[in-house]
């Protein structure tokens, strides 16, 4: 039988434990002290799992891109099609605003501050790149299989696929309840699949017809 590790379940607690408190607070306002009441352990155990505030920032935003790419990993694995593949990962990108908003709540934090703090810079500016990175891929192995157009560049349509996914999560953040979450979701994508798709693929293909309710409070 494989042995506990009993340290790595202890950091993710704490890690855990901090991703709750910034989404509520922010992480300015998110302290070690807190993220120890939360966890519900001792102030030494947290510092003996991380040296300062700036390393357990990393562990939370490490966690949040973990959440998401969990997230996205079930999208891709839902089809062989690219086409199918870039439409679900498209819709569970959108759905997590709603369903689990943690991430993207972390992620606008530590954008938000990125300029007044080099080495959160540097760690978000990372992120962002390997999300536009990862897309750009996926878009290029679907045109090699002819399904997406062969005349568009693959880092552009990924940072307008990204902007545009964002954009709504950080309206719906901001204001739950102002739009109509379902709509608005089902339009993006499907303006986004017709942009990519080529001539002659269907840009319905693995069209999603259960919609996330909008009528969740948070």
């Amino acid at each position: 039988m494989a042995r506990l590790d009993i340290n790595a379940i202890r950091r993710r607690q704490i890690i855990e434990a901090a991703v709750a408190v910034m989404a509520e607070k922010g992480w300015a306002e998110t302290s070690i002290d807190e993220a120890t009441r939360r966890a519900e352990v001792s102030r030494g155990l947290v510092s003996y799992h991380f040296k300062d505030k700036a390393d357990l920032l990393s562990g939370v935003l490490a966690r949040c891109q973990e959440i998401f790419n969990e997230s996205v990993a079930e999208g891709v694995a839902s089809s062989e099609d690219p086409v199918v593949q870039m439409r679900r990962v498209l819709e569970i990108s959108v759905d997590l605003a709603v369903v689990n908003p943690v991430p993207y709540e972390v992620f606008v934090q530590f954008t938000a501050s990125a300029k007044r703090d080099p080495r959160l810079g540097e760690e978000i500016r990372a992120l962002w790149d390997g999300f536009r990175k990862y897309t750009a891929r996926a878009i290029e192995a679907g045109q090699r299989k002819g399904v997406f157009r062969a005349d568009i560049d693959p880092m552009v349509a990924a940072t307008r696929q990204i902007g545009a996914v964002t954009g709504i999560a950080l309206q719906w953040l901001l204001e739950p309840g102002a739009f109509d979450f379902p709509a608005t979701k089902r339009e993006t994508v499907d303006m986004l699949m017709r942009a990519l798709v080529a001539e002659g693929v269907d840009p319905q293909a693995g069209a999603e017809r259960a919609e996330v309710s909008a009528s969740l409070d948070g």
